[in-house]
């Protein structure tokens, strides 16, 4: 019974990381296209690195997921096959999905944390730092850097991990096989990822939102005791709204984060070397809980940002964004100008007094 139970969860585990490749690919590209072509605020800091975690996000379900839908839905039904694992296929598949998977996870941590630390400077006016990133040109420099380093430190995988070994099957036949994350460097890696793309970015993010929900109160207040003019007040109201809509996206991806890959680092840490038993089952049960805070962040736009999710229906449904916005602007001008009183008729009466004195002169 036990066992059966087992299979059954094993099963719906391989179904599982299948829907978050079929779900997360299309909704990470557009993501992408909406933050780089049709959302309004294209050059603000957040927004554009928003834009390159969709990119970063969209690699991470094809690598150790890719792995669990082959070898659960396909590969453990075949008697013809010895191969258990994606990555014992050849030594290169067993590096790449290796270094994909902890690049791709750990670029994405650290991607949120740049976005969250953007949108805390852009907040702090009396930052020097707010005017360097602010711009598009440095904010993507800053991307790229982030990319670069983590992709060079985990550069020692594509060298240390994998190797081929000799071994004798049933049949007294000498056969190689691929042994991936066999070497003592990853007792060391696990404890590093874990600090990379936990607890370092948990801390900072964290950081960071405290000071944003902080500066955010503040700006209210002294809205609220301030005189506005007539006018002032709508257009407050209106950035207000924006940034508040913002810093809630923000909000939620952290928490989203926090919630779906702390048990798997609880998990490593405290559990790892203690557990034995299906343990199998129980980290690719994690795993797949990690990546669905990855494949999620569609629905954290759509749900926190009011321009993500004009943009998102006008791109599922093929409408123009432009033409949308165009007629809504024109009719906010012309319900301005109806509520203006109307202007009084022009004044004629020096043409009428030129009109009387005409025949005066003429007759004179």
């Amino acid at each position: 019974m036990e066992n059966l139970f087992i299979e059954i969860a094993q099963f719906l585990s391989g179904v599982y990381s299948l829907i978050l490749i079929l779900v997360g690919t299309p909704l990470n590209l557009l993501c992408f296209y909406i933050f780089t072509r049709l959302v309004p605020n294209r050059s603000n800091p957040t927004i554009i690195v928003f834009a390159h975690l969709a990119l970063i996000e969209l690699l991470i379900p094809f690598t150790w997921n890719i792995n669990y839908v082959v070898r659960e839905l396909l590969w453990k039904y075949q008697k013809t096959t010895s191969i258990k694992n994606v990555e014992q296929h050849s030594l290169f598949i067993c590096k790449l999905i290796a270094y994909g998977a902890y690049f791709s996870l750990q670029c994405a941590a650290w991607l949120k944390t740049l976005a969250t630390f953007a949108r805390c400077v852009s907040l702090h006016n009396n930052w020097p730092l707010k005017k360097w990133l602010s711009k598009p040109v440095v904010i993507r420099r800053v991307i790229w850097f982030v990319v670069i380093l983590i992709g060079f430190l985990n550069f020692p995988i594509l060298i240390v991990n994998g190797k081929r070994e000799y071994v004798n099957d049933q049949y007294n036949q000498t056969k190689i096989e691929i042994k991936c994350y066999q070497s003592s460097f990853f007792q060391f890696w696990e404890i590093a990822h874990l600090l990379i793309y936990n607890f370092i970015p948990f801390t900072l993010m964290i950081f960071c939102n405290i000071l944003i929900i902080r500066q955010v109160r503040e700006s209210r207040n002294r809205t609220q005791r301030s005189k506005l003019s007539a006018t002032s007040p709508k257009n407050h109201r209106t950035k207000t709204s924006d940034g508040g809509r913002l810093t809630k996206t923000l909000i939620l991806v952290t928490i989203f984060f926090i919630l779906f890959t702390s048990p798997a680092a609880i998990f490593y840490i405290f559990f790892g070397k203690k557990i034995k038993n299906h343990k199998n089952l129980i980290t690719m049960t994690f795993s797949n809980l990690a990546t669905t805070s990855h494949v999620t962040s569609f629905i954290i736009y759509w749900l926190t940002s009011a321009d993500f999710r004009d943009a998102a229906i006008s791109a599922i449904f093929c409408r123009p964004i432009a033409s949308q916005r165009h007629s809504i602007e024109d009719k906010q001008h012309d319900k301005h100008i109806s509520d203006q009183p109307p202007l009084a008729p022009p004044i004629v009466q020096s043409n009428d007094v030129d009109q009387r004195k005409l025949p005066l002169l003429l007759s004179s």
